[in-house]
């Protein structure tokens, strides 16, 4: 596996830990990120999925489709973005502020790995 993979597969991993919090306990591990718990299902929705996003990237990973990597930058370079507009405009909380900060830096290493695949 390439690296460019590598980086692939651990952001699928940072998915599949987020989406089973976020699908069967997020009761428990919200708290502590100061985070509410609204006991609504959305929450667990977004759980299922973020496990459906995390099977895409690790599969890719594994399959070694470089393309999707390249598609997947395109959306983490959005997440500080989308962080910070939901943040600034009261809609979030800072606490979320760590959530685009790793979806941003995540997209950072997958594209520095691609540039050094290419050349």
């Amino acid at each position: 596996m390439n690296r460019v993979n590598k980086s692939i597969l651990i952001f699928g991993i940072y998915s599949l830990v987020m989406g089973m919090v976020l699908l069967f306990i997020p009761q428990y591990i919200l708290p502590i990120f100061s985070l509410p718990i609204l006991g609504e299902p959305w929450l667990n929705l977004l759980g299922f999925v973020l496990l459906c996003s995390s099977y895409y990237y690790v599969r890719s990973s594994f399959s070694n489709h470089t393309q999707f990597a390249v598609y997947t930058t395109h959306t983490r370079f959005a997440a500080p973005l989308v962080v910070a507009y939901l943040i600034f405009s009261g809609k979030a909380d800072w606490h979320f502020l760590s959530f685009g900060i790793f979806d941003g830096l995540g997209g950072l290493w997958t594209l520095y790995e691609l540039k050094k695949w290419k050349s």
